[in-house]
């Protein structure tokens, strides 16, 4: 179905949304209902989704047939395709796209417990509006999904394929997964686990390891979350998609982030406090910290009065008031005597010289002290 068209069957086509390999989107106009819907044009013969209701999904208002080829007719949705965002150049926060993942997540586990697989997973097979919200398109039956598309389609999204894919075998919930992880390494890091020309790169998507280069920055728990995502065998990844962006999160984030989501302005505005509910004061309040500087200060001068009184007070040192007296020459300086070279007298002349001694020495008389007789004068 050629890209200019401008009708099919009642509705009128306004432009193409997203062309991918397995069906094109586009914006319509129902004239008979006077409604604005979305119709999805698949590339071969592919089983109806109605049963599936989820929010990540567009919402299937009917299947119908015209000159012999099938189309859905989906629910409105103002948006672009996420690959047009990544092309223009808006940075993706690591906050943000951990958001999207988990979007993505939600829908493809939801899909696969009902037995529906994408199969071909691609950022122009989703659709993002302003408030973070994402729609996939896409979804397939497991029996022909991946399987209709020309050789022209399937490489404009080789990169997301998955090994069991270009290896022909068959695939299951764990392949979206692949091609999850994929997406996941683009938003993160800005380029493709990997890259290269188409046929090359299918080589290495089926048979070659994950080079490192450019996840070497993020942390080793992020590294090991890609490398089990991306394995060649689909035994040895996650057993659901939300398992394996929930590692990766944590892996990223100490603390797990919530699904970012854009509130509109009465949600993000602060609720009114209530003016009679008095204001809680507690310990490091104005108040507290008032209270604990007064009796800090208090507390130290009752401490500082009982040192003073209780402790002994040294004593006083006693200043003496030296005496009048006449000065004390100085004491003649004592020459060292040279050492007797004489031989000492015998002990006779000893005893003789102390006899003498004793003889000289005559002792003295005792003189009586009279008191003094008071003397009067007369006048």
């Amino acid at each position: 179905m050629p890209d200019t068209i401008t009708r099919i069957g009642r509705y009128e086509i306004s432009r193409q949304l997203v062309d991918t390999a397995l069906a094109s989107v586009y914006d319509a106009f129902d004239p008979v209902e006077r409604k604005p819907v979305a119709i999805r044009v698949p590339r071969g013969a592919q089983e109806p989704t109605l049963k599936l209701k989820h929010p990540g999904l567009m919402t299937v208002l009917s299947y119908e047939h015209n000159h012999g080829e099938s189309f859905a007719v989906l629910e409105p949705f103002q948006g672009t395709s996420l690959e047009t965002i990544m092309r223009s150049g808006r940075k993706i926060e690591p906050l943000e796209a951990v958001g999207l993942l988990r979007q993505l997540a939600s829908v493809l586990d939801y899909a696969h417990a009902h037995g529906s697989l994408h199969g071909s997973l691609h950022p122009s097979s989703i659709l993002l509006n302003d408030r973070n919200e994402i729609k996939v398109l896409d979804l397939g039956a497991p029996a022909t999904a991946g399987r209709n598309a020309s050789p022209e389609q399937l490489l404009r999204a080789v990169h997301y394929l998955a090994p069991e894919c270009v290896r022909d075998q068959p695939m299951d919930g764990r392949s979206d997964q692949f091609s999850l992880a994929v997406l996941a390494h683009r938003l993160l890091t800005g380029d493709l686990p990997y890259a290269g020309k188409p046929l090359g790169v299918m080589f290495r998507i089926a048979y070659q390891g994950l080079e490192r280069d450019a996840i070497r920055e993020l942390p080793p728990a992020a590294q090991s979350a890609f490398s089990r995502a991306l394995s060649k065998r689909p035994s040895e990844r996650y057993p659901t998609c939300t398992e394996m962006v929930e590692t990766l999160a944590s892996g990223l984030f100490r603390a797990v982030p919530a699904p970012t989501r854009m509130v509109s302005a009465p949600e993000a505005a602060p609720e009114p406090r209530s003016p009679a509910a008095p204001a809680r004061s507690g310990f490091f309040s104005r108040d507290g910290l008032k209270y604990f500087g007064v009796t800090f200060v208090v507390c130290a001068a009752v401490l500082a009065a009982l040192f003073y009184f209780l402790l002994p007070k040294p004593p006083k040192p006693i200043v003496a008031t030296p005496a009048v007296s006449q000065p004390v020459a100085a004491p003649a300086v004592q020459r060292p005597v040279a050492p007797s070279v004489l031989p000492a007298p015998p002990p006779e002349a000893k005893e003789r010289v102390a006899t003498k001694a004793h003889a000289k020495k005559k002792p003295e008389p005792e003189v009586e002290v009279k008191p003094a007789e008071p003397k009067i004068i007369r006048q």
